[in-house]
């Protein structure tokens, strides 16, 4: 099995020719996100305001992401995959730019919802794509490395702030300068993204599918706390902590490329092992990562190799989980049902920042190790009473490949 694992790894001729051109766009995106997060924290914090303001203000993009998931397949069906990312972009492009002239709470807030419907049509229909592209066979396979691709551009955002910093006209113009990019990068796949053929997406919303497996879902809920939780208010701890602004670029974006180096072939290994069993451990990772930085006492190394086993752990869970579900659904409801996935993982983007960033207002720095290891046990605990008392068969869906 695991030798298996290695051969598929290193095959990337089962991976359809358009994931690997989308997940160029995907790595743009990344960058763009990370990048913004990251400097709008660092801003924000240097400005003076409380954590529970950056966290509540951040959690506006998640709201709008929630909002986008319950129209993305229509418009889909109306306007297909290409055109809805493009004109994501440009849109994603101009809030940004207003965000970082006019910083207020108030002005800060509105823009992030509207960055947050943007950003949910884009995540939306490239899951969704990449999904429907490929097969039980090459499904880990394919997500790993469209979501390595991501998460290469998530760590490389916060590399780039710390090698610029964060004075002057320095943000602004290299937010736009990612946006350019990305638009550039669309332009060039658009001739290979229109010869793809997909298949037509129901429209109706089946909110059933949440049954299929509701420790997963509950696992991707977790996973939005902690991510968002994570972008929004882990430079905020580091700033407490008496880290600079480069140290923490550079120590998120270790942590993030070593997530990437995992992802293709945790991808690969999910594709021939239990995928639930797979999220347990990923559970497990988070619980051990959260433990470390609790107990670091500001220590450069450990805090470094917690940041390692998180980039593996948060990259990896939202992978595993996103095939399990695209192994399990048919063909015609994958649009919905990785809209109604990325919709309760955006529930937990909107509350992490919230809860997590009211604790460390309280408790301080102990406050984001503790609430984030209180639901990384709650999801553990969940799923292995879900596993006592249920018993587990995995029909194979009907699918036109």
């Amino acid at each position: 099995m695991i030798l298996n694992s290695i051969k598929n790894y290193l095959d990337f001729n089962i991976v359809s020719p358009s994931v690997k051109y989308l997940s160029l766009v995907a790595f743009c995106t990344g960058i763009i996100l990370s990048y913004f997060y990251t400097i709008l924290v660092i801003i924000q914090k240097y400005a003076g305001y409380s954590e529970f303001t950056i966290g509540l203000v951040a959690s506006f993009g998640p709201l709008g992401l929630i909002f986008s998931g319950f129209f993305t397949t229509k418009l889909l069906k109306k306007f297909g995959f290409y055109k809805i990312i493009f004109i994501s972009t440009v849109v994603q492009g101009l809030c940004i730019t207003v965000m970082l002239e006019f910083l207020n709470p108030y002005n800060l807030a509105v823009w992030f919802f509207i960055l947050g419907m943007m950003g949910g049509l884009t995540w939306m229909t490239m899951d969704t794509w990449v999904n429907v592209v490929s097969n039980n066979s090459n499904r880990g396979k394919s997500i790993g490395i469209y979501n390595s691709s991501v998460t290469t551009g998530l760590a490389m955002g916060p590399l780039i702030v710390g090698l610029f910093g964060t004075s002057g006209r320095i943000p602004i113009t290299v937010c736009l300068i990612l946006v350019l990019l990305k638009i550039g990068s669309l332009i060039s796949i658009k001739k290979y993204v229109n010869l793809v053929s997909i298949p037509e997406q129901s429209t109706k919303m089946k909110f059933s599918i949440i049954l299929i497996s509701p420790f997963v879902f509950l696992a991707i809920f977790f996973a939005g706390i902690e991510d968002s939780a994570f972008l929004s208010l882990f430079p905020a701890f580091m700033i407490n902590d008496f880290f600079s602004d480069k140290q923490i670029g550079v120590y998120i974006f270790i942590g993030g490329i070593f997530g990437v180096l995992c992802q293709p072939f945790v991808g690969a290994l999910s594709d021939n092992f239990n995928k639930r069993l797979l999220v347990f451990v990923l559970l497990l990772a988070h619980v051990t990562w959260l433990i470390l930085l609790k107990m670091s006492n500001s220590n450069e190394m450990i805090i470094i190799i917690a940041l390692m086993i998180s980039g593996f752990a948060s990259t990896s869970l939202y992978t595993v989980t996103l095939a399990y579900l695209g192994e399990r659904i048919n063909v015609t409801d994958i649009a919905f049902a990785t809209s109604l996935f990325i919709i309760i993982y955006e529930i937990g983007e909107y509350l992490g920042p919230i809860i997590v960033g009211f604790n460390m207002n309280i408790f301080g720095n102990t406050g984001f190790t503790n609430t984030l290891l209180s639901f990384a046990f709650f999801s553990i605990i969940f799923g292995i009473i879900r596993s006592l008392s249920v018993s587990y068969t995995h029909p194979e869906p009907t699918r036109p490949y």
